[in-house]
This record gives C-alpha cells, sequence and structure tokens, in this order.
C-alpha cells in the first residue's frame, strides 16, 4: 500500500523520497546512518534524544513511525 499523503509514511517499508518529504515537514526528524541504498528515519525529542527509529526496509517501519510521529512530531512553522 502507497500513501499519497506527504504527511505520512506507508506502513511497511518506505523509499528516500517518501522519507525526505517527511524530513522537510518536520524538525525533530532526520536521515541518519545512510547508507546509500538503506538509511535510518529517526524522531528526536528537543533535548536530541532517541525518541525512535527504524530502518527504511524494517517490514513495519512506517507504521510505528507514523504513531511517533503524531504524538512527537513537531512541525516546521
Amino acid at each position: 500500500m502507497q500513501t499519497t499523503d506527504d504527511t505520512s509514511l506507508p506502513p511497511g517499508p518506505f523509499t528516500r523520497r517518501q522519507a525526505e518529504a517527511v524530513v522537510a515537514l518536520y524538525r525533530n526528524i532526520a536521515i541518519e546512518d545512510d547508507q546509500g541504498t538503506h538509511f535510518r528515519l529517526v524522531i528526536r525529542d528537543s533535548d536530541n534524544q532517541l525518541i525512535w527509529r527504524a530502518w527504511n526496509f524494517e517490514a513495519s517501519a512506517g507504521e510505528w513511525l507514523n504513531r511517533y510521529l503524531v504524538s512527537h512530531g513537531v512541525r516546521h512553522r
């Protein structure tokens, strides 16, 4: 299942383009551990402490990241 909403990820694995769209919307989301073909999308709090991270190829990566985006995502103004 693919998402057309730029504010969320598909429930499973996601592409770099999808990750970059989410990163552009939130201040506390970043791409880390970039290995070229795979990378982690990371959510951090205001003290830069890790809240959640997932590799882009994980089976339920988007589902869990979307949950944390709703509760901890800080949008750009």
